[in-house]
C-alpha cells in the first residue's frame, strides 16, 4: 500500500470526487477531503456519497456502477453480488464484525441486508489477509456510522427523515434516524427504514413476475469513544425482506415463472448483534476484540415451514507498532472462533419420503493468525500466516480438516507519485456453498463417499498505480491503476441428490463431496479518475475470463445448474464504465454514468447492453436536500449475464425508472 505525501485540503462537492479512488474511505456528511490519507492498492472503492446521490436503497445497490462488481438475479430474493467474477459466497462479508452465514436456499445467497445511508465505510479488499477467515476471493467489511458522525457544529442531538418514490415499480421508501450525543464520549442512535415495491417493468414494457417485495431495516448503535484509551461500540441490526416468491425451480430467476400458482409468501430475516472493543494505550498495545452473533430466519408463511441458521463469532487481535533500524513494522497477532448451526422444517420431496431423514447442519472453525507489515524506505512488505482447524457435521457424519494459509505482498514506490505492487496468498473454508436448507434432507443410513477436505483458494495480483496532484492545473488530481489478477479455487464442497442433481428441486442428498473440477477467474482492470474544482470524471474497464463448471447440468430439463454461475462465480465478462460529475452552481450536483457490457457466446449466448443513468442532488435549504435520478434513461431491455438461463429465458432488468427523494435534518 502507499501513503500519499501531505497535501493541502481541497474543498470539493461529493459529486466531483473520483468514482474510483482505490481504497479511499468515504465518510458521509463530510465535505472536505484530506488528500494525505492512505491510498490502498489492493481494494475496490465504494463511494458512499455517490451511492446516496444515486438513491441506493439496498446492499446490492452499493455494487452498481463499478466495472469490478456486478449483481445478478433481477428479483430481490435471487440477487447475488459478484466481484472480479466471484460470487459473494466466496467472500468474508461482515457488518460491524458480524459475519454472514451460509447460502439460504436455491435462489438466495448470503448477503447482509443494510440501509446504505447508515454506512460509514465499505472496504472491499482483494489482497489476501490472514486475519480474514473464509475469504476465498477477498473480503467485504462494512462499518456503520457512530452517533458522533451525525453531529454538525455544536448540536449534539437531532433527527433525519428521508422519503422517496420510484416510478417503475411504484416503489415507496422512507427512513427515520434519531441520534443523541450525551457528552464528549457517549453517543447513540436508532433508525427505522422501509421499502415497498411492486413488480417492476422491464424495458419491453412487461411486468416481471415475483419481483415485488417489502424491506424493513432496523438499527440501534451505542458508541463510547476515547475513554482512557478505550473505544466500545455495540450494534444491533435487522433486515427483513418479504415477497411473493417461488421457493424452488428456475421460476424465481428466469423471466417467466413456470407456474405462477407455485408462488408463495417468503419472509427472510437477518439479525446481527456485534460488540467491538479497542484498547490502545501505546504503540505495543492496540487490542481489538469483536464478539458477534447473526441469525438468518426463513419463513415460508404460505406453506408453514421455517428454517434458521445461527452464526457465532469471537475474534481477538493485537497490533504491535514499532521501528527497528530503518524499518517501520506492524505485527498483528490474533485468534478467531466461528460456529454455525442450521436447522429447519423436515420437508422431503414426495419421491424421497421413504428414504429421507432430517439432520441439522453444524460447523466450527478455530484459527490462529499473524499478519505483518514492514516498510523499509520505498519498499513495503505484507506477509502473514493463518492456521484453521475445521469441523463440519451433517446427517452423513462428522468431517474435519486443518489448513495453513500463507500470504505475501510487495509494493515499491518508484517515484513519489507511482508504485508497483504484487501479492500472493492462500485461503480456505469448510462450510461450503451448499444452501443450508438443502443439507437438512439426507438419505438414511448413508455416509460421505470419501474424506471431506476444506475448500482452498490461491490468489495472485500484480499492478501499477500512479497518482498526481497539480498535474495539468493547480490543485487538480489524477489517479491511474492497472492490474492483472487471478483466483483459483479447488476442492469445492458440492452435493449429489437422488435425481443426480445437486439438491435443486428439493431432492434428498445422497452425498456431499469435494469436486474434482477447479474454478478459475482471471483478468485485468484499468481505472482512471481525474478531478478539478467543480468537475470530475472517471473511467473503469474490467475484463474477466472464467472457466465454466457444469457438474450437474442437464439433469433438470432446460436448466443449466452450473455451480459456476450460481454460487461460485460468473461467466466471462467485459465491462466499461464512464462517470462524469459537475457542480454548476452552489449546492447543485449533476452526475452521469454510462455502463457498457459486451455480449457473451459461451456457454450461453446473450447480447451486450449499454445503459445510461443521470442524477442530481440539490440542497434546497440548509437542512433540506432533494435527490432526483433517472436510471436506464433509454429504457433498454436487457438481462444481466449473471442471471440464470432456462431454455433461452432469463429475467430482464428494470426499464426506465424515475426516482425522487427528500432528506430533512434537524
Amino acid at each position: 500500500m502507499k501513503t500519499n505525501k501531505p497535501r493541502k485540503i481541497i474543498s470539493l462537492s461529493y459529486a466531483i470526487l473520483p468514482c474510483i479512488l482505490f481504497g479511499q474511505t468515504t465518510v458521509l456528511n463530510e465535505i472536505k477531503v484530506q488528500e494525505n490519507k492512505e491510498i490502498k492498492t489492493n481494494s475496490i472503492d465504494v463511494n458512499l456519497a455517490k451511492t446516496e446521490q444515486n438513491q441506493a436503497n439496498s446492499f446490492f445497490d452499493l455494487f452498481e456502477n463499478n466495472s469490478s462488481t456486478d449483481t445478478g438475479g433481477g428479483a430481490k430474493n435471487a440477487q447475488r453480488i459478484y466481484i472480479r467474477g466471484l460470487e459473494s459466497s466466496n467472500f468474508n462479508i461482515s457488518l460491524d464484525g458480524a459475519k454472514q452465514g451460509k447460502n439460504m436456499f436455491q435462489h438466495r445467497g448470503n448477503e447482509l441486508g443494510v440501509n446504505p445511508d447508515l454506512l460509514k465505510v465499505v472496504n472491499i479488499k482483494t489482497s489476501p489477509d490472514a486475519s480474514k477467515g473464509g475469504a476465498l476471493g477477498g473480503s467485504i467489511n462494512m462499518t456503520t456510522k457512530d452517533a458522533q458522525d451525525f453531529v454538525k457544529g455544536d448540536k449534539n442531538y437531532g433527527a433525519i427523515f428521508k422519503v422517496g418514490y420510484n416510478t417503475n415499480a411504484e416503489q415507496k421508501l422512507g427512513n427515520a434516524t434519531a441520534y443523541q450525543v450525551f457528552n464528549e464520549h457517549l453517543g447513540t442512535y436508532i433508525t427505522i427504514g422501509g421499502v415497498n415495491s411492486k413488480n417492476y417493468e422491464n424495458g419491453a414494457g412487461n411486468k416481471v413476475l415475483a419481483t415485488g417485495y417489502k424491506d424493513r431495516d432496523y438499527l440501534f448503535k451505542l458508541s463510547l469513544l476515547d475513554v482512557k484509551d478505550n473505544d466500545l461500540r455495540t450494534t444491533i441490526s435487522q433486515n427483513e425482506n418479504s415477497g411473493i416468491y417461488q421457493w424452488g425451480r428456475a421460476g424465481s430467476d428466469v423471466g417467466l415463472a413456470t407456474d405462477p400458482t407455485l408462488l408463495e409468501k417468503i419472509i427472510m430475516t437477518t439479525t446481527n448483534y456485534a460488540l467491538n472493543h479497542n484498547y490502545n494505550p501505546n504503540n505495543l498495545i492496540n487490542l481489538e476484540t469483536n464478539l458477534n452473533f447473526s441469525e438468518v430466519k426463513i419463513d415460508r408463511e404460505t406453506n408453514h415451514k421455517e428454517y434458521k441458521n445461527d452464526a457465532f463469532g469471537l475474534k481477538i487481535q493485537n497490533h504491535f507498532d514499532f521501528d527497528i533500524a530503518k524499518s517501520q513494522n506492524r505485527v498483528s497477532v490474533g485468534a478467531e472462533l466461528q460456529k454455525e448451526d442450521g436447522k429447519g422444517s423436515f420437508d422431503p420431496h414426495n419421491l424421497d419420503k421413504a428414504i429421507t431423514k432430517y439432520s441439522p447442519v453444524k460447523s466450527q472453525n478455530q484459527a490462529l493468525f499473524i499478519q505483518n507489515r514492514t516498510s523499509i524506505g520505498s519498499l513495503g512488505i505484507d506477509y502473514g500466516l493463518r492456521f484453521d482447524d475445521y469441523e463440519f457435521e451433517t446427517g452423513f457424519g462428522k468431517a474435519s480438516d486443518d489448513t495453513f494459509s500463507p500470504n505475501i505482498g510487495l509494493d515499491y514506490e518508484i517515484t513519489s507519485n507511482s508504485l508497483i505492487y504484487a501479492n500472493y496468498g492462500q485461503s480456505s473454508r469448510m462450510n461450503g456453498i451448499i444452501p443450508f436448507t438443502w443439507m437438512t434432507q439426507i438419505k438414511k443410513d448413508t455416509k460421505y463417499s470419501s474424506k471431506l477436505d476444506a475448500e482452498k483458494s490461491k490468489r495472485y495480483e500484480v499492478g501499477y498505480k500512479y497518482d498526481k496532484n497539480s498535474l495539468l492545473l493547480s490543485d487538480d488530481y489524477l489517479v491511474f491503476n492497472a492490474n492483472l489478477f487471478k483466483t483459483e479455487i479447488k476442492d469445492l464442497i458440492i452435493a449429489k441428490a437422488t435425481n443426480g442433481g445437486s439438491g435443486e428441486g428439493g431432492r434428498t442428498l445422497v452425498d456431499i463431496f469435494n469436486s474434482s473440477s477447479e474454478f478459475e477467474s482471471k483478468g485485468y482492470e484499468l481505472k482512471l479518475s481525474y478531478s478539478y474544482d467543480i468537475f470530475s470524471t472517471s473511467l473503469g474497464y474490467t475484463k474477466i475470463k472464467t472457466n465454466t463448471i457444469n457438474d450437474d447440468s442437464g439433469l433438470v430439463a432446460g436448466v443449466d445448474e452450473s455451480i459456476t454461475l450460481r454460487r461460485v462465480g460468473a461467466y466471462d465478462s467485459e465491462n466499461f464504465i464512464w462517470n462524469i460529475g459537475i457542480e454548476p452552481i452552489n449546492n447543485l450536483v449533476l452526475d452521469y454514468t454510462l455502463n457498457a457490457v459486451s455480449g457473451i457466446n459461451d456457454p450461453l449466448i446473450r447480447s451486450g447492453y449499454t445503459t445510461h443513468n443521470i442524477n442530481a442532488k440539490y440542497q434546497v435549504l440548509k437542512n433540506l436536500t432533494l435527490f432526483a435520478t433517472i436510471n436506464n434513461l433509454t429504457n433498454k431491455d436487457y438481462g444481466k449475464h449473471t442471471t440464470l438461463d432456462r431454455m433461452g429465458e432469463y429475467r430482464h432488468e428494470m426499464g426506465r425508472d424515475y426516482r425522487v427523494a427528500l432528506k430533512y435534518e434537524f
